[in-house]
């Protein structure tokens, strides 16, 4: 066995030293030397990269991220991306609006070396040595470039003649102990470079005005700054003009250098428009900083205070975190399109704000990059949370700072009456369906939503729960020493930890294991409370993880005391001190992220030990941790044969996901006396499965009247009772494809009239159905052609005067869309219904609904939706508007025969194609007219004529309709039809155009449920 034992660490120890050799990171110092044409959009110039090897290994290849080729074609990692993102506007931009490098020829000490592109992505280029270069070497590359500048797709870009040019020259990629970082450019996933020293000469016209990291050395342009800054000046005073446009270049050209020493990027941006400010502000030490602020007439007025912001973001930063090392600091307002901001070396790019305390937050966030994407220079692409996580930390400790609360995600009126921070709403939204994912994730793979909540949100909350749990002072003294021995190197996230653990000496596993390792939840509960000499708290944990927590005493919203204690799993009895307290509250100031505060209260006397009583709220909300609350809302309602109803609608909330979810809507119908209305409950569980997402049972119920007979004066009501089970399959976070599996039975009442052999009315009885559904869907919703395919059976058995009936059904819906311009496509849905057994199969088409249930339909108006599962205004209208009313179910044609026709049923099969396309060019008043078009063939064994013949049984219709939020309400105007439909429309309404006409009104689609359902796959 010894033998075995020293075999095996023989053969592990080369792993072992590679593993842990020392720290190291290689130089890389630039000079660059460019020239902008505005004319053609392009940068010409050249660049030499003086490289130093440190590392303890000879290198071969040096790997070199070209990422403006991002923009070259619809191929990169970048465009793809954008599309899995939603967004298709890179996808179809014009060729003129595309950017990429070319007249690259790459030396290496003023040789030619061999230069390939990596086989996937053009953004990544190989130089192969020519000599191998040996640890402390030194090699100096070379190459000159042409630049195309893109439009503002993302990061790099030009808005007409406002340029920002960020990531736009050749660089070499990082090697360390990892080996070589290699990326492709992304919107969603930030960088990872060298440090260096960079000397840059930029020429172009001479009225531009440039801002960059570094700082300028020519005494000329310092004077041009500075008659900027007493132009600005004069109107800081008054307001700036509204006209923001570009005056002409000027025929000068002038040549700027700029500096900056331990920087491992370089950005400029250049506009002949900018308004300049300056201002400094002196750090503890005694070192001055200059700030600047360069911006546009756009959002002038909030940008009078942007150099104030820039100052106090350096002096918060450098109070906290550690001294600010650069000479300057500078924001520029300017285009972007990757988030409200984005960070470089020394400056940083600001997109629109809307208000002032927007703005201060959004320079203070970007500003305060400069210490960990910029100094503490982490991997960004694969540990985003390590920039935007503790980043996002500082800032949100500035804005307790100096603002009474931070910007709302929600709508006020949303959050109103709740003690829920609107970030935790965000949060818990994913984490109870079990769909976020850990901050340790890398960019590349976190869903967009996911990236926000997990790479920034979640982590500052991690870091501000390690805040209070280990003292304010102590967390300081903790990140200050960890700054100061990582500045201007490239710490990995398990540097942070040993450094945290070894200087704190704590157990840090249940941060960086837990909270950031996974996507564990926690949810401790106070489960019971006595006296015995000390208040004896039963506290269970209920989450994943064993986190510390605090217990707060609490006299009305006065917090008394507060202990923090030692995270356990299962069941544990904690002391606290005896003092006078009406209820005891776990993480009373929301310091962990507990994923249900409402068991998290208990009462130190009285009847309700856990929250407060149900509260009954008007409109809608978000939960409350200490109690349960009810909205309400007032209802009103219509339909033929109840008239107007009027009634309210009873909810719990619908963000964050609850397991219980309920909504009723009880109405009173004014003509037929009736109470009516619907409602549904259901009950979620989220498993924790990458197999299954979510289960959901539910039970829904409706019941209205669906005729009125005038002739004797009665109504007809139908009854629905729907219990169902939804199976949604999980998929990868961020996909775009959806699995579902849905079953539902249909308990349906529907009441009919009995009559005499004389037809003398008897009155009314309810005759009741049971219906089975299953249904399969797909669904991809994919920015580019997006489609959806639905497979379904249904089986009713049922008896009528024939005797004992039954049917088998089964449906393929296929829908899909032609993307062929941004927010434009063609769309296309294909039926199919069939019978696969039927025992009143040759009954033929008819208009009685009890002797051919089930049949199949062309047109899905009111009177053949036989399962209920539609909201109609007149179900059984023959003529007038209500009878106009049809749906996009079944065959889906836009015409409207009424109920007297039983024209294009089946009780045999039904095709049909659906087709509805955006038009190339808005219209005025962006009015939403789409081109339609419709055709289906319905078989019947019977047929309506003894003559019928194929086309007798072939419908067409087309026209133009008003299409409102994808046909939750639309207008249908016919302008061509088949023969057969002309003459029922001639024989129904005598050549009267306005009857013809049809609409939808979808109100299904407006669920509240279901939007919240679709927010995040």
């Amino acid at each position: 066995m010894n033998k075995i034992l020293i075999c095996l660490i023989l053969c592990t120890f080369p792993a072992l030293l590679f593993s842990q050799k020392d720290y190291f990171q290689q130089v890389v110092n630039y000079k660059i030397d460019v020239t902008l044409d505005d004319s053609s959009h392009t940068l010409a110039g050249e660049i030499s990269m003086e490289y130093t090897n440190k590392a303890p290994e000879t290198l071969e290849q040096i790997y070199v991220h070209l990422w403006a080729n991002a923009y070259k074609n619809r191929n990169t990692a970048f465009a793809k991306q954008s599309l899995e993102s939603g967004s298709t506007r890179f996808y179809f931009s014009e060729p003129k609006d595309l950017g990429n490098f070319s007249n690259l020829n790459f030396t290496v000490n003023e040789e030619g070396v061999g230069f390939e592109y990596d086989p996937q992505h053009p953004d990544i280029g190989i130089i192969q040595l020519n000599e191998p270069l040996a640890p402390g070497g030194k090699i100096t590359i070379h190459t000159p470039f042409i630049l195309k500048i893109p439009a503002s797709f993302s990061r790099l870009g030009h808005v007409g003649e406002s340029y920002q040019m960020t990531q736009w020259f050749p660089k070499p990629a990082v090697y360390d102990r990892q080996g070589w970082h290699a990326m492709p450019y992304l919107d969603m996933g930030e960088f990872y470079s060298e440090f260096g020293d960079f000397e840059v000469r930029i020429t172009l016209p001479a009225n531009y005005v440039v801002a960059a990291t570094g700082e300028v050395q020519e005494a000329a342009e310092k004077a041009f700054l500075e008659e900027k800054i007493k132009a600005t000046n004069l109107l800081m005073g008054g307001e700036f003009p509204a006209v923001d446009t570009f005056p002409a270049s000027s025929s000068e050209m002038k040549t700027i250098t700029f500096l900056a020493e331990e920087v491992h990027d370089f950005a400029w941006f250049a506009d002949k428009r900018f308004h300049v400010q300056k201002s400094s502000v002196t750090l503890n030490s005694g070192r001055e900083v200059d700030s600047w602020a360069f911006f546009t007439n756009t959002e002038a007025e909030l940008w009078k205070k942007g150099t104030f912001y820039v100052d106090r973001s350096l002096e918060f930063y450098s109070q906290h975190v550690g001294e600010y090392p650069y000479p300057q600091a500078t924001a520029v307002q300017s285009a972007l399109s990757a988030g409200g901001g984005m960070e470089y070396p020394m400056i940083t790019v600001i997109g629109l704000s809307g208000n002032a305390q927007a703005l201060d937050e959004v320079i203070t966030h970007e500003v305060g990059h400069n210490w960990f994407y910029g100094i503490l220079a982490f991997d960004e692409r694969e540990h985003p949370w390590m920039d935007e996580g503790l980043n996002s930390y500082y800032d949100h400790r500035y804005t307790r700072q100096y603002y009474e609360q931070p910007l709302p995600l929600l709508p006020k009126v949303m959050v109103r009456g709740s003690d829920v921070s609107t970030y935790e709403i965000a949060y818990l939204f994913q984490a109870r369906r079990n769909i976020d994912q850990p901050p340790a994730t890398s960019s590349a793979d976190f869903s967009p939503v996911n990236y926000y909540l997990s790479a920034y949100e979640k982590p500052a909350r991690i870091f501000r729960m390690l805040e209070v749990y280990l003292g304010t002072a102590e967390f300081d003294r903790l990140m200050k020493g960890f700054y100061e021995k990582w500045k201007f190197k490239h710490p990995m996230p398990e540097d942070l930890r040993s450094y945290l653990e070894d200087n704190s000496q704590r157990n840090l596993d249940w941060l960086f294991d837990g909270l950031i390792g996974s996507a564990g939840k926690i949810d401790y509960a106070l489960t019971g409370i006595r006296q015995d000499g000390t208040l004896q708290l039963t506290v269970r944990n209920k989450g994943d993880l064993k986190t510390p927590f605090s217990i707060s005493g609490m006299k009305g919203k006065e917090i008394i005391e507060t202990r923090w204690y030692e995270g356990f799993p299962g069941e544990k009895v904690v002391d606290f001190p005896v003092g006078d307290y009406d209820r005891m509250v776990l993480d009373a100031k929301q310091e962990i992220l507990d994923v249900n505060r409402q068991n998290n209260n208990i009462r130190t006397s009285g009847i309700f030990k856990t929250v407060e009583p149900l509260r009954l709220k008007f409109a809608t909300g978000i939960e409350h941790a200490q109690r349960t609350s009810l909205y309400w809302s007032p209802l009103l309602a219509y339909n033929a044969y109840d008239d107007v109803m009027v009634g309210l609608t009873l909810y719990n909330s619908l963000i964050p996901a609850r397991k219980f979810e309920f909504a009723l809507a009880p109405l009173y119908a004014f003509d037929s006396g009736d109470l009516t209305g619907m409602g549904h409950v259901r009950y979620n569980i989220f498993p924790k499965s990458s197999k299954i997402q979510r289960l959901t049972i539910g039970l829904s119920a409706k019941s209205f009247n669906y005729n009125y007979i005038e002739r004797d004066d009665y109504h007809l009501k139908y009854r629905r009772l729907v219990p169902s089970l939804s199976l949604q399959f999980g998929q990868k976070p961020g996909s775009s494809v959806q699995h579902t599996l849905d079953a539902r039975a249909i308990l349906l009442d529907e009441e009919l009239a009995r009559r005499d052999t004389d037809g003398v009315y008897l009155g009314n009885e309810f005759d009741n159905s049971l219906i089975f559904d299953l249904r399969y869907t797909l669904e991809n919703r994919r920015a580019l052609n997006p489609f959806k395919l639905q497979l379904g059976l249904e089986q009713q058995s049922y008896t009528n005067l024939s005797g004992d009936q039954h049917y088998l059904k089964a449906w393929l819906d296929w829908q899909s869309a032609y993307t062929y311009n941004t927010g434009r496509a063609i769309d296309f849905r294909i039926f199919v219904g069939a019978f696969l057994d039927n025992s009143r199969r040759n009954a033929g088409a008819t208009s009685s609904r009890q002797l051919a249930r089930g049949s199949w339909s062309l047109v899905a108006e009111g009177f053949t939706d036989y399962r209920y599962d539609g909201l109609y205004f007149g179900r059984n209208e023959g003529t007038g508007i209500w009878s106009q009313q049809i749906n996009q179910e079944q065959g889906g044609l836009k015409t409207a025969f009424g109920s007297s026709f039983g024209i294009g049923e089946s009780n045999s099969f039904i095709v049909s194609l659906n087709m509805k396309a955006d038009l190339p060019q808005d219209l005025p008043l962006q009015l939403p007219i789409k081109p339609y078009f419709d055709i289906g063939y319905f078989d019947n064994a019977q047929p309506i004529a003894s003559d019928a013949t194929f086309t007798d049984q072939l419908m067409w219709s087309g026209g133009l309709m008003l299409d409102f939020v994808d046909e939750t309400f639309a207008i249908y105007f016919p302008l061509i039809n088949s023969d057969n439909v002309k003459t029922l429309y001639n024989g129904r309404d005598s050549g009267n155009y306005l009857a013809r006409i049809t609409w939808t009104l979808n109100l299904n689609q407006l669920d509240p449920w279901r939007f919240v359902d679709r927010l995040e796959f």
